[in-house]
């Protein structure tokens, strides 16, 4: 046999076995890694890097090593990163009428996601509280006590109550985000108050049997906040869009069915 391919050979062993090495010892760190990406973000310093995760994204043993899905900005979402995301959203928000989202929707909402814990690293001040958190926690307790409880379900789902609180933690700083980024420059004004109230909210009240119909003046400030809102959440659209067309997404892989 030629020496040269010999020792490509022998060179390509070892590498299979430090592959098969590091995927067996990855399974135990990988839950604190998932935690982690949501709170710090793996960087992907060069396309080398990149390449070397897509090699290990092909196993040798699949149930060990996780699936490169996309790259956001040099940070990596992975499978499990996005099935992590819906577990704990399927705790936080679960699926109205049954009807879950897809692969794909998941996978950009996880994006949208981290392109704002991207730009929260800019505003350091903007954080959640302690005394923020525990409320959310103590809320879902109540909510899912007559089911069998929050940690029956957090078990059933592979959970700990520890990533389920640095979720709530990181909901809650983007909340403020948004608040402090958006809501400042949101006006409402008369006019759109009572269009609201004519064309929405009196034609809904009026099909509703029995159902009273307040005067307007006893309604002004709900409807100003839920016009308020529905701005907010648009500017917010419009922003992930922009910012989607100036950040560098790669994508390596489809999330499975």
């Amino acid at each position: 046999m030629n020496t040269s391919v010999l020792c490509d050979s022998l060179r390509l062993g070892v590498l299979a076995v430090k592959a098969a090495y590091a995927a067996f010892t990855a399974k135990t760190r990988r839950r604190k890694e998932l935690l982690n990406w949501l709170r710090l973000g793996l960087v992907v310093s060069s396309p080398c890097v990149v390449l070397l995760l897509l090699c290990l994204a092909i196993p040798a043993f699949p149930e060990e090593i996780d699936r490169l899905l996309v790259a956001v900005n040099g940070r990596v979402v992975t499978e499990g990163d996005l099935r992590l995301a819906h577990n704990l959203n399927a705790i936080l928000a679960p699926a109205r009428n049954g009807v879950e989202r897809s692969g794909e929707e998941e996978l950009n909402r996880l994006i949208d996601l981290e392109l704002m814990r991207q730009e929260l690293t800019n505003f350091a001040a903007i954080k959640a509280d302690e005394s923020e958190i525990e409320p959310r926690m103590q809320d879902l307790r109540n909510k899912y006590a007559e089911i069998g409880g929050l940690p029956a379900l957090l078990r059933d789902l592979g959970l700990q109550e520890s990533e389920l609180r640095s979720y709530i933690d990181l909901q809650i700083s983007i909340e403020k985000f948004i608040q402090f980024r958006f809501r400042p420059f949101v006006t409402v004004s008369p006019e759109e108050i009572l269009a609201y109230y004519r064309q929405k909210l009196v034609p809904q009240l009026e099909k509703s049997s029995g159902a009273r119909v307040p005067d307007l003046e006893e309604v002004t400030s709900q409807i100003e906040e839920i016009l308020a809102q529905e701005k907010v959440n648009t500017a917010v659209d419009n922003w992930l869009k922009d910012i989607r067309g100036h950040s560098r997404i790669e994508s390596f892989a489809r999330p499975s069915a």
